[in-house]
């Protein structure tokens, strides 16, 4: 299945650094960041901090669905960007907006995520669908020679796909 968009942010790479952490509202309390390496305690760091920044913002029924797209997210800077470069890190930034969480991972490859056909036998591949299914829309920024951003959007006022209960983020449902 096709994610719901993989068109390019209409952000425009620029000649400086972009500074993507600014463009979020870096310094709002709605906003939280988090740096990343390739090292094997990196996603479980990852985890924790989403779980603690989404409890802080009141958003724990949505925790689960934003903790898999953040998890699918940093996994795939790690596999594809700082494996082979282990003196690099990632940065992950996470907005709450009134109906959403914007999550969004930076990293230093410039190339473009794609989604694969897996097959039964396969291990990886499955990631950027998995994302599809659970945000309203995911896609990316280039910034030049300086990596990419991959954000996507995760509904708050949904039930999440995930909910075990009758319980939207943030809300719960008559």
């Amino acid at each position: 299945m096709a994610p719901r968009s993989n068109a390019q942010h209409p952000m425009q790479p620029r000649s400086a650094p972009f500074d993507w952490g600014l463009a979020m509202g870096l310094g709002v309390p709605d906003f939280s960041a988090c740096r990343f390496s390739a090292n094997s305690a990196s996603l479980g760091r990852i985890r924790r901090f989403t779980d603690r920044t989404l409890t802080r913002w009141g958003r724990r029924a949505c925790a689960e669905d934003v903790t898999i797209v953040v998890g699918e997210l940093v996994a795939n800077a790690v596999r594809h960007a700082l494996a082979a470069h282990p003196d690099r890190h990632g940065w992950l930034g996470l907005m709450n907006t009134a109906s959403t969480v914007i999550c969004a991972v930076q990293d230093p490859s410039p190339d473009k995520p794609l989604p694969r056909t897996a097959t039964a036998q396969d291990t990886r591949g499955r990631g950027l669908h998995i994302i599809g299914e659970l945000t309203h829309d995911w896609g990316y920024s280039l910034h030049g020679n300086a990596g990419k951003t991959v954000w996507a959007v995760v509904p708050t006022t949904l039930t999440p796909i995930t909910a075990r209960r009758g319980t939207s983020c943030g809300a719960t449902n008559p």
